[in-house]
């Protein structure tokens, strides 16, 4: 016969066994749908950035997905700026056709005091005018560079550009403090977005990361001033 001690240990093994085994059988389930829902906050995100969608307002996956692929196209750029759906790495996703390109995002990521930072800016047709940011991805500090994520920072992208007078690129600046106090002229303005009271690490981590990938677009950017 088996000793208490025994049918102890048996117990606790049976149990880490049939522990392990639901705990891999949930997480196989699970992962088609774990998958799925990635995708969708991945369209979402686009959809936010090119104003496809209101920001406030609660959506159903399906509407998500219905909204994406009835609006939006995916492509990628070469190393001359062509797009293709080859695949290279630099995403971009578009709102009209090859012809007639309305609006197109791009992906970008920065690095803030913490972590990285993922988001989506999104340009007119014209190559130079901001029609939408968003961050959907970061582990900063809440109150600091947290307030990335956070509307006030990221409507403020809207209008800018990312050429200055000259039509030369210049990309987006994060200024510490306001703008509006650094005593700028109308047009130079359009260049520069408030930053984060407090985070100064974040916010020059985001004007330094975002620059080095629009410019990564300019190419195809330029290509579409030159045709406007």
């Amino acid at each position: 016969m088996l000793s208490e001690t025994q049918k102890t240990f048996r117990f606790a093994i049976i149990m880490c066994v049939c522990c392990s085994l639901a705990l891999t059988a949930a997480s196989v389930g699970l992962k088609e749908r774990q998958e799925e829902n990635k995708l969708i906050d991945r369209q979402k995100n686009i959809l936010k950035a090119l104003n496809l969608i209101e920001k406030k307002q609660k959506y159903t996956g399906v509407q998500i997905k219905n909204t994406y692929n009835d609006n939006v196209k995916e492509y990628y750029l070469d190393d001359q700026g062509n797009l293709t759906k080859e695949e290279t790495g630099r995403a971009v996703f578009i709102v009209g056709d090859i012809a007639n390109i309305k609006t197109y995002a791009v992906p970008f990521k920065a690095y803030g005091l913490w972590s990285w930072i993922y988001g989506y800016i999104a340009l007119d047709g014209d190559g130079n005018s901001i029609v939408g940011f968003t961050v959907y991805s970061h582990a900063e500090t809440p109150g600091l560079g947290g307030e990335c994520e956070k509307p006030w920072f990221q409507d403020q992208f809207i209008g800018k550009k990312i050429t200055d007078m000259n039509g030369k690129f210049v990309s987006i600046g994060v200024v510490k403090g306001k703008v509006s106090d650094k005593g700028f002229d109308k047009v130079k303005e359009k260049n520069y977005v408030d930053g984060m009271s407090g985070a100064t690490i974040t916010s020059k981590g985001i004007e330094d990361y975002l620059r080095k990938d629009l410019l990564a677009y300019e190419l195809f950017s330029e290509r579409l001033r030159r045709k406007g």
